[in-house]
This record gives C-alpha cells, sequence and structure tokens, in this order.
C-alpha cells in the first residue's frame, strides 16, 4: 500500500511538470520547455517538449532507475540500441541523451533521452480512428503500410555493423539549417555533446558508461540479428509523410538467437519477456519458456501476424478471442486459439471462410491473400513460421495483386 501510494504522488508530480510555465528541462547544452505528457509505462514516462532555441518539437523519453547499476544498464541498453539502428529509415534514432541523479536520491539515475516527435501519431492511434468512425484500412495502403513495418524489421534481423569509420554517433549531424527532414533523411538529427550532462543546470554531469555488454555490440562490419521482442501497433509510429512507419521503443531489443540452456536462464527469459513484451502480441515460446528452446527473431513474426489483424479488426487475435469465449488470454496464445470475425464461431485458428448467417457484413470481409498473411504469421510452432524474408516476399505478392483502394 505505501509503494502504491509512492507511486501515485510520484506520477502526480511528474504530470505538475507538464503544465504551461515549467521550467525549462536541460539536455547537456540545449533546452526544452516540456509541453504535455505522451505516456507512460512501467518506470518510463515521454514528454513532447520544445527546443526553446528553435521551437522544434521532441518526444523526450524519461526512464526512472531506481534499482540501482542493474536498471540503469538496462537503460543504457536502450540508448546504444537507438544508436546501432541509427542508419536504418524505419527504425527511430535518438537525437542525444543524458544521464543525471536524483536530487532526493543521489543512488538513484533517471536517463533521459531525446526522440524525434511524429505528430500523426502511432499506428494505434490509427486503429482507434476507424474504431471510432466505424472505418477500416484501405486494404492496399494497410498492405503497404505492413510491408514498410517488415522491412524496417529486416534491418533488425539481418544487422550489419557499419565499417570501422563509418558509424555515426547520435546526432553528430550538425544542427543548422541544412538538417530538415527529406526523403531517405531521419528527421530531428540534432547536435551530440560529448559531456553527459544531467537534467538541468545544477545537476551534476556523469561520465558515460558501457552501453551495452561487449558481447552484445556487433563489432565493425559483423553481420548479427536481433529481435524487437514487442512490436505491437502502439510501437509502429507513422512518418510525418503518412505512409512510412517507423519501428519505436526499442528497450525490448535483444541479440538473437538465444538457446535457453537451463532452467534457470528459461525463468529468466520469460520474467523478461513478460516485463518487456506486451501480452497480446507476445509470442507462445514466451509465455512457456522450456530449457533447450532457442528464442529467435521467429517471435516478431508472430507479433507482426498480431499487429496486422489488430489493423484489420481493431484488436489483437488473442484479446479478440479471449473476450469471446472468457477463456484466458495466454491459454488462448499457447494453443493458437483465433479466428476472423467473419468466420464460424466454432471456427478456430483462421482456418477457411464461414458462410451463412455466421459471416460477417459484405463491407467487413477482408481478402483471402491477406488473412493468408495472418494464418502464416500465427503459426504456433516458431520452425513453421516464415522469417523476415519469406515474409517480406509473401506481402509484396499480396500487395502487387491487390486492386487499387477504391476501385
Amino acid at each position: 500500500m505505501a509503494q502504491l501510494l509512492q507511486d501515485l504522488i510520484y506520477s502526480f508530480g511528474n504530470c505538475l511538470s507538464c503544465f504551461p510555465g515549467s521550467p525549462s528541462l536541460k539536455i547537456n547544452s540545449r533546452s526544452f520547455k516540456i509541453l504535455r505528457l505522451l505516456g507512460e509505462g512501467g518506470f518510463s514516462y515521454v514528454y513532447l517538449v520544445q527546443d526553446t532555441s528553435t521551437a522544434e518539437l521532441f518526444a523526450l523519453k524519461k526512464i526512472r532507475c531506481p534499482f540501482g547499476a542493474e536498471s540503469v544498464q538496462q537503460a543504457m541498453r536502450e540508448v546504444e540500441a537507438y544508436k546501432t539502428f541509427a542508419h536504418s529509415p524505419g527504425v527511430i534514432h535518438s537525437v542525444d541523451y543524458a544521464v543525471a541523479s536524483e536530487r532526493s536520491d543521489p543512488g538513484s539515475k533517471t536517463v533521459y533521452v531525446l526522440l524525434p516527435y511524429y505528430r500523426r501519431g502511432n499506428l494505434q492511434d490509427m486503429i482507434n480512428a476507424n474504431l471510432v468512425n466505424h472505418a477500416r484500412f484501405p486494404e492496399k495502403k494497410l498492405m503497404v503500410l505492413f510491408l514498410g513495418v517488415c522491412r524496417a524489421l529486416k534491418d533488425m534481423h539481418h544487422y550489419q555493423a557499419p565499417a570501422a569509420g563509418e558509424r555515426m554517433e547520435m546526432g553528430d549531424a550538425k544542427a543548422g539549417e541544412d538538417d530538415v527532414p527529406g526523403p531517405g533523411k531521419k528527421k530531428g538529427k540534432g547536435r551530440r555533446n560529448q559531456a553527459v550532462a544531467a537534467a538541468d543546470a545544477d545537476d551534476e554531469t556523469e561520465q558515460a558508461r558501457p552501453l551495452m555488454i561487449d558481447e552484445q555490440i556487433a563489432a565493425p562490419g559483423e553481420r548479427r540479428s536481433y529481435s524487437h521482442r514487442d512490436i505491437k501497433p502502439g510501437n509502429i509510429m507513422i512518418d510525418d509523410d503518412g505512409a512510412s512507419p517507423i519501428i519505436m521503443d526499442l528497450g525490448s531489443v535483444a541479440p538473437s538467437p538465444i538457446p535457453i540452456t537451463s532452467r534457470s536462464q528459461a525463468v529468466a527469459m520469460q520474467d523478461t519477456a513478460a516485463e518487456h513484451s506486451t501480452m497480446p502480441y507476445r509470442a507462445p515460446e514466451l509465455f512457456e519458456v522450456n530449457t533447450g528452446a532457442v528464442i529467435d527473431t521467429k517471435v516478431d513474426i508472430w507479433s507482426l501476424g498480431c499487429t496486422l489483424y489488430a489493423c484489420l479488426v481493431g484488436k489483437s487475435p488473442f484479446e479478440m478471442r479471449s473476450d469471446e469465449t472468457g477463456g484466458s488470454l495466454s491459454m488462448c496464445v499457447l494453443g493458437g486459439d483465433w479466428r476472423f470475425p467473419d468466420e464460424g464461431k466454432n471456427q478456430k485458428k483462421g482456418k477457411g471462410p464461414a458462410g451463412g448467417a455466421e459471416a460477417g457484413n459484405a463491407d467487413e470481409v477482408i481478402s483471402d491473400p491477406i488473412k493468408e498473411v495472418v494464418r502464416k504469421c500465427l503459426t504456433v510452432e516458431p520452425d513453421h513460421r516464415p522469417d523476415i524474408d519469406e515474409l517480406i516476399a509473401m506481402v509484396e505478392e499480396v500487395v502487387e495483386g491487390l486492386p487499387e483502394d477504391g476501385m
């Protein structure tokens, strides 16, 4: 109860700083005005902030690290992930970051990560708007967007570290009038100072620590596979062009594959998944991790299937099925128990259309090729799911075969 009250007081204090007139926040040499709270989850808060010099808008992620060095290391792994994928146009990058000591508790750290702000929001916002307006995505537009997500994820699944001397630090590009987002350029590329400063002018600066343990860092030119492990509509931003998806929230990123060689490792992996992988989009192999299993990029393929279904229907297939049956969501996932809305109530796993009174309205019918993409992704056995290259080829074929929207 005491912990709950403490969390409520902390949240209230954070909300107070979102009102106009709040003091400026300083990240290294740049000052920002906090405009409002965009979202929160766990130990992190995301604010909309404005550069007081340029009036440019950014998203500022504040990560509390109340558990000492271990939680700081986890936050700094996220910072390193933003650096790792800075060359991928479909993966969010960070503009700057800072580590600060809490005034009330010098042993407790807070990591601030400055990110681009995408005014169109995320894919979940679009899904919510469709539900409110009783609308749906035009199929071809949706599949082109989904293809963009797959291609961005490919940059993580088939990552190749830049050759020595090629890798850019966050925000190495000089800030100025020439730094305007455009095709092939990442927005919000700012100046990165060498010092890692505190959250405001009165805080002490802190030397940056190693961001990721050595075995997780790819050597120059090395190929390395990473899985995101929390793909969902809320983690897919929409660029200002309205058509380009940007994968965000890299706090769950991990090297792949990971062989599970002991019971303790299996339990740790399951706990990590429970903390970082959103339940309705989490792959079945992360619900029950067994010794001898291998956790790899196929977890993202499953999440992509759930994400595509949510765009088509409005929520994850397992949320939908759990709501219909009153059963456990985890049991629905582990059993692969789901269906499309236009299929019979007794049908499972999206296997074929049902006719008669149980079928959905004509306006709600989903094209069979799109359904097949979802079915392939939501195969319970990871080895039977397509890899990212196979999925991209499948989606490209679907896009090519779909009529233009409105025809």
